[in-house]
């Protein structure tokens, strides 16, 4: 017994050191990256808020906490871009789990068009769905006065 006693500290230190030792999570400071009428797009963290840099480096924050992610297309692989009136429309969405709602989440999305030259957000919806998946047309162009 005095033997498993006199082992068990040094087998917990080496664990631990093993663990310490494992490389470090890759940064979250920047997500998947769309095409948006020809211009790239990248989901970015800034200042704890999510955003997207376009490639000519300007930047439109969103109404929403980091992390977030596109909404993705009916394949659920790259992110979905959404055709209306000749305007192209992308969802970005942060959802977490709500600790008021067992089972539940908070989610929060906005659709963001481009206009001419500009990026125009819509206003920010919010919801309790923990869904991941693809969203209804609905979900791209209602958020926006047409």
């Amino acid at each position: 017994m005095k033997r498993v006693s006199k082992a068990l500290p040094t087998l917990l230190a080496a664990i631990a050191l093993n663990a310490c030792a494992q490389a470090p999570a890759p940064s979250s400071n920047a997500g998947p990256e769309v095409i948006l009428a020809g211009h790239k797009l990248a989901l970015v963290n800034h200042e704890g808020r999510c955003a997207l840099r376009s490639s000519d480096a300007s930047l439109l924050e969103l109404d929403m906490p980091w992390p977030c992610q596109f909404s993705p297309d009916r394949d659920g692989g790259k992110p979905r871009v959404e055709q209306f009136n000749g305007v192209q429309i992308i969802i970005v969405r942060h959802v977490q789990p709500a600790p008021s709602l067992p089972g539940g989440c908070d989610s929060q999305y906005q659709a963001v068009r481009q206009m001419g030259n500009r990026l125009e957000p819509s206003i920010l919806a919010r919801g309790a769905s923990c869904s991941s998946g693809p969203v209804d047309q609905k979900n791209f162009v209602g958020l926006f006065e047409w």
